[in-house]
């Protein structure tokens, strides 16, 4: 993925807090009822289902398999583990795409149409010693574990699990030209109708997608290619588990960030990228970023519990 420079602010901007009026006031306050209609001691339960452990040990084993670029014997590894570990946690029509490794599944719904929930598992190729803890590996290990934690049948819509291939540009190829390959693949058999694992176009409801959600000092403010309202979403469960604030990370606005969720957009459907694009220190992308410092010591279980349990709340409450 790619962006510019991000800014941090308290509240979310005069534009975002039109958008979703009738979900917020103020700044942190909500006064409507709970994400998705539970309860506080049934939304509790809920995101307590997100096992943190478990998922950080999905980001490790990914790491342990070494650089995973698009095409290559670890990358097919790889894809085969994944698709393995989501048959083990229920989900069904598990698939691999081609020619691109998409890994794909299905989470049914009583509700027609589809939420379709990503995440990239490739790693940027040409680097040596980079292994993407953070950058692919995060995501991934979320999603996974969404999988395991979400009910077997949703009321609403079902959610399409995809794990994205190719989301990397190779070598110095501009990301506007080779970046987003294996999302645009997937967005293409969806609008031919539906094909290898894809729905058709028109019964996504959403897209959400996940990337860089390990980093231990974590903020996910809402991105400038992301739908104000379904980000909203996600901050609002967010605070309904941590009423104060003090532990949601939520927070602030940043540029557009090309990624993933871009070909679902432009096909029409509303998308979020959950992504703190600001690893390591100094400006955006932060240092650790696309280096060999992007490993294990950089990523922390606590994040991927941060945006997991409350998005247990939030995605089944998609319409």
């Amino acid at each position: 993925m790619q962006t510019a420079r991000k800014s941090r602010s308290l509240c979310v901007s005069a534009l975002v807090a039109a958008a979703v009026a009738a979900a917020t006031s103020g700044c942190g306050e909500r006064d409507e009822p709970p994400v998705g209609g539970l309860g506080d001691r049934a939304a509790r339960a809920q995101a307590a289902r997100f096992d943190a452990q478990r998922a950080f040990d999905d980001l490790a084993a990914q790491v342990r398999l070494g650089p995973r670029p698009s095409g290559s014997a670890a990358n097919r590894r790889l894809t085969a583990m994944l698709a393995a570990r989501l048959r083990d946690a229920g989900v069904r029509q598990v698939r691999i795409q081609r020619p691109l490794h998409n890994v794909v599944g299905v989470i049914p719904g009583r509700e027609r149409g589809a939420v379709v929930v990503g995440a990239h598992h490739d790693t940027k190729d040409a680097i040596p010693g980079f292994v993407g803890a953070n950058d692919g590996a995060s995501g991934v290990a979320l999603v996974l574990e969404l999988a395991r934690a979400l009910p077997d049948r949703l009321d609403g819509p079902s959610i399409r699990i995809a794990l994205f291939d190719a989301e990397e540009a190779r070598g110095e190829r501009p990301f506007t030209e080779d970046g987003a390959r294996g999302s645009a693949q997937y967005v293409r058999y969806a609008q031919d109708g539906g094909r290898q694992g894809s729905p058709p176009v028109d019964e996504i409801r959403a897209m959400v997608l996940y990337d860089l959600v390990a980093d231990c000092d974590l903020e996910i403010p809402l991105e400038g290619n992301s739908d104000p309202a379904l980000y909203e979403r996600f901050r609002g469960a967010a605070l309904e588990l941590d009423p104060d604030g003090d532990r949601a990370p939520f927070t602030g606005e940043a540029d557009a960030v090309l990624d993933d969720h871009v070909p679902f957009k432009e096909a029409g459907t509303e998308a979020v990228d959950l992504i703190d694009f600001d690893y390591g220190p100094g400006p955006s992308p932060g240092e650790w970023w696309h280096t060999p410092e992007d490993d294990l010591e950089h990523v922390c279980a606590d994040s991927l519990a941060a945006i997991g349990r409350p998005s247990l709340l939030a995605l089944p409450a998609i319409r």
